[in-house]
């Protein structure tokens, strides 16, 4: 038998702040998305804990509920006029219902005269952004029944675990948003070369830097992995961004007092350190001026040590120095190398995420050469990088940046 959506009662009283009440669930960015997992815990637990055929995380917009997550009920949306979810919105407070069919707010709704058959009902408001009603977190039973203060208390419970997620949602949000603006909108146009770069977090924010421009006429990149993921990663990401964009300014061609691409890190090591070592993490680095005229790569290795040259002939040169993470120790000194790019030669950084999902192995660095030889244009290379990432779902960031000099006419 078809179930009608849960969604008669009463009108709920005007709120003279609707509109402020729209724009916090906007800004959740979760109407009209599916199901997940974080959300369908709570409503299996709840639908366990309370012996209910129906549980579910319901957002209110203006004129619909929309079930988030739902367990018992395959109904995704209803109306929201009259609901018992828009009664306890209004009501900002524990809602309990202990049979509806004796209750003249709710004996006439379609819910409680037709499937299915709707005697008991118990919400928890939920608050989102500037502490506004957004959603409920509902119970219904087909049998009249109530809830005692134990129940009560841990209902409320809940809607405290599904409202840390709510929040948990628009932070991330935002913070993606932010991250995503600070990393490179488009490749720099650097005639006779060809440049690409990607970089896909593995949750909705992470640790990894990915920068390239041109300063002072010469091609600055730079892929950077500090220790950790999620937020506290991403903001000192930012942290780095900012340090090492100023640094590299002093090692080109144009400051001067020009300094070596090694001497720019080590400036960049004492300007985070005091950063690094109060939040417990380091980075690790590859960064290079890269001249366009002559192809001359200048760069220091922090500890990565994933670079590769492919030349045109098929040859392969990994790039790897010697010297410390920075936020280690305040006395290091980053060395400063050099390798040149030649017509058809390519550069490929890449961050250890794609080492993982190739496996992790020294095998792994195999594939790297051999996938940097079967995609020699870097458009072409960075999307069967981003085709790994999405069929491996890997644990961590994937970040590349791939530059390759044309082949003579």
């Amino acid at each position: 038998m078809t179930q009608a959506p849960i969604s008669a009662g009463v009108a709920a009283a005007v709120d003279l702040d609707e509109d402020r009440r729209l724009r916090a669930l906007d800004q959740l960015q979760l109407l009209g998305t599916g199901p997940e997992e974080r959300f369908d815990r709570i409503t299996r637990l709840a639908q366990r804990v309370f012996d209910v055929p129906i549980a579910t995380l319901t957002l209110i917009d203006e004129h619909h509920l929309w079930f988030k997550s739902s367990q018992g009920m395959p109904a995704r949306q209803a109306d929201r006029q009259a609901s018992f979810c828009d009664r306890t919105m209004a009501l900002g407070d524990t809602h309990v219902v202990e049979d509806a069919a004796l209750d003249p707010r709710y004996a006439a709704s379609p819910a409680v005269v037709a499937a299915p058959h709707v005697r008991f009902y118990a919400g928890q408001p939920l608050r989102g952004p500037a502490g506004l009603v957004v959603g409920t977190l509902c119970l219904f039973d087909v049998r009249p029944r109530g809830l005692d203060a134990r129940d009560t208390a841990l209902l409320r419970e809940l809607g405290a675990w599904a409202e840390h997620e709510l929040a948990h949602s628009a932070e991330m949000e935002r913070a993606q948003q932010v991250q995503q603006a600070l990393l490179p909108d488009r490749p720099p146009i650097v005639p006779g070369y060809e440049v690409a770069g990607t970089c896909q977090p593995a949750s909705a924010v992470g640790g990894d830097l990915l920068d390239h421009e041109l300063t002072d006429g010469e091609l600055v990149v730079t892929l950077a992995d500090v220790m950790g993921k999620g937020a506290g990663a991403a903001i000192l990401m930012a942290t780095v961004r900012a340090v090492l964009r100023a640094t590299s300014r002093s090692a080109g061609p144009g400051s001067p007092d020009r300094i070596p691409v090694g001497g720019a890190l080590t400036a960049a090591n004492r300007t985070l350190l005091p950063d690094l070592h109060r939040s417990g993490s380091f980075v690790t680095a590859f960064h290079a001026h890269l001249d366009p005229a002559s192809g001359r790569v200048r760069y220091g290795d922090a500890g990565h040590g994933l670079a590769v040259v492919r030349r045109a002939d098929g040859a392969v040169r990994r790039l790897a120095g010697e010297d410390l993470p920075l936020g280690i120790d305040a006395d290091q000194t980053w060395t400063e190398h050099e390798v040149t790019l030649d017509p058809g030669d390519t550069l490929f950084v890449f961050s250890d995420g794609l080492f993982d999902v190739l496996g992790g192995t020294r095998e792994a660095l195999d594939q790297v050469d051999a996938l940097v030889g079967a995609h020699p244009g870097p458009q072409d290379l960075l999307v069967h990088v981003r085709a790994l990432a999405a069929a491996s779902g890997p644990l961590d960031d994937v970040t590349a940046v791939a530059v390759r000099r044309c082949a003579a006419p």
